[in-house]
């Protein structure tokens, strides 16, 4: 157990004194969530918008379908839609994105899918995440 827990944190460089919110598996939640400096993992399905200066862990068997604006982003579930990385956007083997990314760094591992388009950029050019603009016009 605890080789899975030291993979989870400092996979990404997430450090265990971040605070963590889980969404479980088998939740389902549709809207948009804000989340703060923290660890966000969801194991279920969110359909809708993530945003704010936090890390946001999609496991395994999660899945979000719409827009992310986060800091960081590790994907080992699914992920439809648009998406906006201050630092970074890690596509783990298992992992599946379609859609548009944006990011400072962007980290696809050997096996991980991805279809879409990407563009890494600098943070200086990166909008903040919470701000009124869509992310969908920042993407296009």
């Amino acid at each position: 157990m605890k080789e899975k827990k030291k993979r989870f944190f400092h996979r990404g460089g997430l450090s265990p004194e971040q605070p963590l919110t889980m969404i479980g598996e088998g939740i389902t939640v549709a809207g948009e969530i804000h989340i703060g400096r923290g660890v966000v993992r969801l194991d279920g399905r969110l359909e809708g918008r993530v945003a704010g200066p936090g890390t946001l862990v999609i496991g395994e068997r999660g899945s979000l379908q719409g827009e992310v604006e986060v800091d960081t982003l590790i994907l080992n579930g699914r992920v439809e839609g648009a998406v906006l990385a201050a630092a970074a956007v890690h596509i783990t083997p298992t992992g599946r994105l379609c859609g548009k990314v944006q990011a400072a760094q962007l980290i696809i591992e050997q096996g991980a899918f991805f279809d879409g388009e990407g563009r890494t950029v600098g943070k200086e050019d990166l909008r903040p995440a919470g701000e009124d603009e869509k992310l969908e016009t920042v993407l296009t």
